[in-house]
């Protein structure tokens, strides 16, 4: 029967795991999106045609629901990906804590998670 150090080892290996690999694909995702935008701008560049201001979250995202892949469309899903990476990483750590039973953790990682959405929610309803 493993020893409970080894079982905790385990779980924290497999969270540290976890947390690599949602870093590795939030940077291969965003990389991917900006790069399929420069191949298309560099084989169609009548295609390209930049925005009069920077697009809000919401019109970026109708605008890829509604199969606009427009190159500059492309490179800023890519942007606004890598940006969201972080906070994805915050929710990993607070489920790898989770699991691994240490609540002084998971509640550190809960009021960074925290202040992160209040700081979207402010930069979004608020600042405007």
């Amino acid at each position: 029967m493993p020893s409970p150090i080894s079982i905790s080892n385990n779980v924290r290996h497999e969270a540290e795991r976890w947390t690599s690999r949602v870093l590795r694909m939030g940077v291969w995702i965003s990389a991917s999106f900006m790069i399929a935008g420069l191949l298309l701008a560099a084989i169609y560049p009548s295609t390209v045609v930049a925005f009069s201001t920077n697009p809000t979250l919401g019109s970026l995202v109708m605008r890829i629901l509604s199969g606009s892949f427009d190159p500059i469309t492309l490179m800023f899903a890519g942007l606004v990906f890598l940006m969201f990476t972080p906070i994805l990483r915050v929710v990993t750590a607070v489920i790898g804590f989770g699991v691994e039973r240490d609540w002084r953790f998971v509640f550190v990682s809960s009021v960074v998670l925290f202040l992160l959405i209040g700081e979207i929610m402010y930069s979004i309803f608020i600042k405007g």
